[in-house]
């Protein structure tokens, strides 16, 4: 009797064991860069605006690059702002807008790390405007 109990719980822990290694193990998020400010605007020449971010993954001891990118055409674009920022986690930089950008074109922020440059977050479009 004891004999077939041992049987009976040996083979289902076979096929218990068979189960739990033959799942799929749940791959971990990967780094994603939401940008969440500034907004659409428009904004004023010379104000004062905000880029935050926060990132799935990051550390916050990772740093990130901050870029603020004029849209000329649907191919092309220039950069007018940058600065290296702390804490890819979760993070803010204020920037100044230009007093000679161009309030006729769009622009958005981007956020890159700094480790990984396949790991970029792209703000909304926002406009700007003469005061």
């Amino acid at each position: 009797m004891n004999s077939k109990i041992f049987t009976i719980f040996t083979i289902l822990l076979v096929l218990l064991a068979t189960f739990v290694t033959s799942a799929p193990i749940e791959k971990r998020a990967k780094k994603v860069i939401h940008v969440t400010s500034p907004g659409k605007g428009p904004w004023a020449r010379k104000s004062d605006q905000v880029v935050s971010w926060w990132c799935n993954e990051c550390d916050s001891n990772e740093g990130v690059t901050v870029r603020i990118i004029q849209i000329k055409s649907s191919s092309s674009k220039v950069e007018v702002f940058k600065q290296d920022a702390n804490n890819a986690f979760n993070g803010h930089l204020q920037f100044t807008i230009g007093a000679n950008w161009d309030v006729t074109k769009k622009y958005f922020a981007q956020v890159t790390l700094k480790s990984d440059h396949n790991v970029v977050g792209k703000g909304v479009e926002f406009g700007i405007f003469k005061p």
